[in-house]
């Protein structure tokens, strides 16, 4: 087993359910400024972890071993936001489909009740005055 990711992530990683056996991880050359050093060094870190479709790429930082552990780190904030966001959207249906089957209460059934007793007489208002002729 590899020093990579840190236990501590790695135990992170698999409390999310994610394999941390079927992450790729590459090293590649930095854009932008920096100068020799993104040149000649790959201090780019590249996560890719196909059960999620999900690819990442880390360049903060000016050496490969601390981009390598932001990678990791990033990796499970992304899985613990989609994991959360499953978790908000099956709490949502939930909620949605109770308040759509919750009975309405009695004040608003006497509300609608009324309205229709309202609109029946308005009705027959108009019903007697065309008859007049």
């Amino acid at each position: 087993m590899s020093a990579f990711p840190p236990e501590y992530v790695r135990a992170h990683l698999v409390a999310l359910g994610c394999d941390v056996r079927r992450v790729e991880e590459s090293f590649i050359h930095s854009g932008g400024h920096g100068g020799q050093n993104v040149n000649k060094v790959a201090t780019c870190v590249q996560l890719r972890y196909a059960p999620r479709n999900i690819l990442l790429k880390m360049q903060e930082h000016r050496t490969q071993a601390s981009n390598r552990l932001a990678a990791w780190k990033l990796l499970a904030e992304q899985l613990q936001r989609m994991r959360d966001a499953a978790d908000l959207a099956r709490r949502t249906a939930r909620e949605l489909k109770r308040r759509q089957n919750a009975q309405r209460p009695r004040g608003v059934k006497k509300q609608f009740v009324e309205l229709k007793r309202r609109r029946a007489k308005t009705r027959n208002a108009r019903k007697d005055m065309g008859q007049e002729d």
